[in-house]
């Protein structure tokens, strides 16, 4: 998981914090919570986008994982009934 972290911040940190307000807000746009703006200096905005991408691509994952469960479960009962 580290990994992914040191890509997003590395990513991440090529935007305006502007772009990074972006990336906060779609991710956060499922939840009624938004954070200070003005409060908030480049680093924490960094930070704040970094963490939300790595749950976005946590999520992503799982939903792979689901997926390929999914599949190989029908396949397998597929294969069992034959």
């Amino acid at each position: 998981m580290r990994s992914h972290h040191k890509y997003f911040e590395k990513e991440l940190r090529k935007l305006p914090i502007e772009k990074l307000w972006e990336i906060v807000e779609e991710l956060l746009s499922f939840h009624y919570y938004v954070p200070d703006k003005i409060g908030m200096n480049y680093e924490q905005v960094l930070e704040l986008c970094v963490i939300l991408k790595e749950i976005d691509e946590m999520f992503r994952n799982l939903e792979q994982v689901a997926i390929l469960k999914s599949e190989l479960g029908k396949t397998l009962n597929h294969d069992v009934s034959n």
